[in-house]
């Protein structure tokens, strides 16, 4: 089961679920168009249409994926987030200074940032969860001692409106800028395209990467954090869960040889296999007495409310599961976890992954 990056949904599959579901392309294109008063400011930045180094294949481009890419899909499930998640990317389409290149920029820049950034980092939009972040790393050490460094970076919106934090980035990853004299010329143009819209770049679609890589490196975004406490969901509740999923992917990323149930399944079954079994695995965490000790009751909201999202493209390679899938696979983690909670005996990686295969065809029926 070898992966090199993992995204969870929040990366673009949900919201481009949405948008096939709540408007068609022509809809969305009549949008796009920046107003005429606005028109000779932005033209400064895109240049003779380079606005942005187009991303290496296999990151994600919304455009690109708009455009481009075939999906499958099965009626699925409306949920609280996905309401939410739809309002953030409405008001950014409504934003004059709305542009699918814009946007990309925007998006990869801060995800790039994110993903290669090593020092000082806090997380939450204030360093709310700086404290719960140290406390459950050191749990999830514990519970899970991993053969190797994981170390956590916070995405914030906030890096996009920093002159010095986007001249870095446009400096690092622009490769339409020669130096950093130019650098700060884009910089500068964007942050006065910052002043005046409400959405670029506080909208928390702009911080809403929640992933992990083979490096040791796990990112949430709090965007992604803000969006699941606005459907009512506690805060801490929220960013446990994300970690302790993300965490599970480092096991996996640990273990390439573990077995699959089918060894011929496709790339969107085995992104849906991994997915369900993070999920699994974060449940089992999140509700064992020498874990993070919450109740079923609990995390069923979370997963119902959030992660239970799911999205239904079927043969996307980033396919996660269906909402059903998700909120069954958490279930079956919990029950795994209470099933040894009088001997409070914690399950090897290994021995989770076994219980997972034996009632992962359940979970997808």
């Amino acid at each position: 089961m070898k992966k090199t990056d993992v995204y969870i949904w929040c990366s673009g599959v949900l919201i481009f679920t949405l948008l096939l579901q709540s408007c068609s392309r022509e809809e969305i294109i009549s949008q796009m168009s920046v107003k005429n008063d606005l028109n000779s400011h932005f033209s400064q930045i895109k240049g003779s249409g380079n606005f942005y180094s187009k991303p290496a294949p296999g990151n994600f481009s919304l455009s690109d994926r708009f455009q481009n890419e075939s999906l499958v899909s099965i009626p699925c499930e409306s949920t609280s987030f996905g309401d939410v998640l739809s309002g953030y990317f409405e008001s950014i389409i409504k934003d004059p200074f709305f542009d699918f290149d814009l946007l990309n920029y925007y998006l990869e820049l801060n995800r790039k940032y994110v993903t290669f950034y090593r020092g000082e980092n806090y997380y939450g939009e204030n360093g709310e969860f700086n404290q719960l972040a140290k406390k459950r790393i050191r749990e999830l050490i514990k519970f899970w001692n991993l053969d190797r460094e994981i170390y956590l970076n916070g995405q914030h919106t906030a890096f996009l409106n920093d002159r010095e934090i986007l001249t870095d980035m446009i400096e690092s990853f622009d490769r339409t800028v020669r130096n950093r004299t130019e650098a700060y010329k884009k910089a500068d143009l964007l942050l006065e395209i910052n002043k005046a819209s409400s959405n670029f770049p506080e909208n928390p679609y702009f911080a809403f990467d929640g992933f992990t890589r083979s490096n040791g490196l796990l990112v949430i975004g709090d965007g992604l954090l803000e969006s699941i406490i606005d459907i009512g969901i506690d805060g801490d509740l929220a960013f446990t869960a994300i970690l302790s999923h993300e965490w599970w992917h480092q096991a996996q990323f640990e273990n390439p040889d573990w077995e699959n149930v089918n060894p011929n399944m496709s790339p969107a079954e085995i992104s849906r296999f991994s997915e369900l079994e993070a999920d699994f695995a974060a449940a089992y965490f999140l509700t064992h007495k020498r874990g993070a000790t919450y109740n079923w009751k609990r995390i069923e909201e979370y997963f119902r409310l959030s992660f239970n999202v799911g999205d239904c493209l079927t043969e996307s390679t980033n396919h996660h599961g269906t909402p059903n899938q998700r909120l069954e696979a958490a279930e079956l983690g919990y029950k795994l976890a209470t099933s040894a909670q009088k001997k409070g005996f914690i399950l090897s990686p290994t021995e989770v992954h076994n219980a997972f295969l034996e009632v992962y065809e359940k979970i997808i029926l």
